[in-house]
């Protein structure tokens, strides 16, 4: 299908600005260059906390709410390439979640790469989960009622953070939302090669981020950066799933939505086409990025008000 005619105006503009060359760029470079679009949105209240292993949570709350009114909790993990703190410049996103699931966004920057290789990243966001949830009442949280929103290389650990969690007898997560997540660096699929350059995740940048987030490739088959991998997809939290037509890792995020059902995890899925990876970045001026938040805002909302634990 082709791609949407706005993204495609979009994207023809980032290339044309160096976007293609990212591969080629210094982990500073990529942070300057890669930094989000600000847009017009009602700007959510928040406050940082420090857990106990160093690593820094904004949690931000809906415009009717205040730090001590207690709500479901979701924890974002962003599209950030495993490279970019999103912290300060997630700020409008998170604001937008916040007012628009009217539940309190706990946004985790977690250590970046080259400086931290994996499993750091992975540890640091399961350990944020862990403190999240023993420290509710701190943040005013419903413990019972607490989410993952993972989107990219965001999602791969949002996914990965479930199998641990759930190994080790912690059902702390009951709700995952993931867009267009990182699932398998290793097989060949299709949609690798037919969307490998053009569409805003081009193979010269994913060989990057391989080479400079694990150590080997046999890291890469771990199914804690692969998880499709995995063994077991059993007693994993109900899932939304997006995927993007035109997006180098559609095939593997569909993969993943197949393993969950056949495991009989309840699964929300929609795949938006003539979209390309991570176009949730051109939110609002893209209709599908308005109507994919609809979609996963819809499906989460559903499950936590008719769910009580």
């Amino acid at each position: 299908m082709i791609v949407d005619p706005i993204l495609k105006r979009l994207v023809a503009k980032a290339y044309l600005n160096g976007f293609g060359n990212l591969h080629l760029f210094t982990p500073e470079q990529m942070r300057e260059s890669l930094r989000p679009r600000k847009f017009n949105v009602e700007k959510a209240s928040y406050q940082d906390f420090l857990t106990d292993h160093g690593i820094t949570l904004r949690c931000y709350w809906p415009n009717n709410a205040n730090l001590s009114t207690v709500l479901p909790g979701v924890l974002y993990i962003s599209a950030n390439a495993y490279v970019l703190n999103r912290l300060d410049s997630g700020n409008d996103y998170c604001s937008l979640l916040a007012n628009t699931l009217q539940m309190k966004i706990i946004s985790v920057s977690h250590r970046l790469i080259p400086e931290n290789k994996f499993p750091r990243f992975s540890y640091d966001c399961r350990d944020s989960i862990k403190w999240v949830y023993q420290n509710a009442s701190l943040l005013s949280l419903d413990k019972d009622k607490l989410s993952l929103w993972g989107e990219s290389s965001g999602g791969n650990i949002a996914a990965a953070c479930t199998h641990l969690l759930r190994d080790e007898g912690l059902p702390i997560i009951k709700y995952q939302t993931l867009f267009y997540p990182m699932m398998d660096l290793i097989t060949p699929f299709p949609s690798k090669t037919e969307y490998e350059y053009g569409y805003m995740l081009d193979k010269g940048f994913i060989q990057w981020l391989k080479t400079n987030a694990f150590h080997q490739e046999e890291d890469q088959r771990d199914p804690l950066a692969s998880p499709l991998f995995s063994t077991s997809f059993e007693n994993l939290p109900p899932t939304t799933l997006i995927t993007a037509e035109c997006d180098p890792l559609r095939d593997e995020g569909e993969a993943y939505a197949e393993k969950l059902k056949e495991a009989k995890v309840p699964v929300a899925f929609k795949r938006f086409d003539g979209m390309i990876h991570c176009f949730m970045r051109f939110y609002p001026k893209v209709s599908a990025s308005q109507d994919a938040l609809a979609f996963a805002s819809t499906a989460l909302k559903q499950f936590m008000n008719n769910n009580s634990y």
